[in-house]
């Protein structure tokens, strides 16, 4: 029996796939020039994020991880936001151009409870297709691109801000 796409089973909600993501030694996790941690959104919607997590039993690190990588890179189109022409739409970068209504419609996308909840459902169908104990930079990995074959510098970075947790230090201040 042929395995549907990897796109397919998380489309149609199936749990039998099995993704396989091979390490990377030469994944840089490293922080890039342009990422502006004032950007980051995982603040101001950790009660909403705590909730999804909840609702889906999702770690809410991973959730926050996924979110200030997003938000602290993803600001480059914010111009086509405006417009509403973007592809993907922030907090958690959801695509609505490749995912269609699977996850919401862009309307939907823009409502912050509603974008975190299916950036969450994507990650939650993702984990449900990879082994047990599967690492953060595989899974940030495959939600950056879900027919990626190897860990990408994206996955390394996400595992390395799940490592630090920079926006505790953000509240702290």
């Amino acid at each position: 029996m042929v395995q549907p796409a990897r796109k397919e089973c998380l489309v149609q909600n199936i749990k039998t796939c099995k993704f396989v993501v091979l390490e990377n030694p030469n994944a840089d996790g490293s922080e890039p020039i342009y990422e502006i941690a004032a950007f980051s959104a995982v603040s101001r919607n950790s009660a909403l994020i705590d909730r999804v997590a909840r609702e889906l039993m999702l770690d809410g690190r991973l959730i926050r991880a996924i979110m200030y990588m997003e938000t602290t890179h993803g600001y480059y189109d914010a111009p086509l936001a405006i417009l509403g022409m973007n592809k993907s739409v922030l907090p958690m970068n959801v695509n609505v151009e490749y995912w269609g209504s699977t996850f919401g419609n862009r309307q939907a996308m823009n409502d912050p409870y509603k974008n975190i909840r299916a950036g969450a459902e994507i990650l939650k169908r993702i984990t449900a297709n990879v082994p047990q104990g599967t690492s953060v930079r595989h899974i940030a990995t495959l939600y950056n691109n879900i027919n990626a074959q190897r860990v990408s510098d994206y996955g390394a970075r996400v595992e390395k801000i799940y490592l630090a947790q920079p926006w505790l230090r953000k509240a702290e201040k």
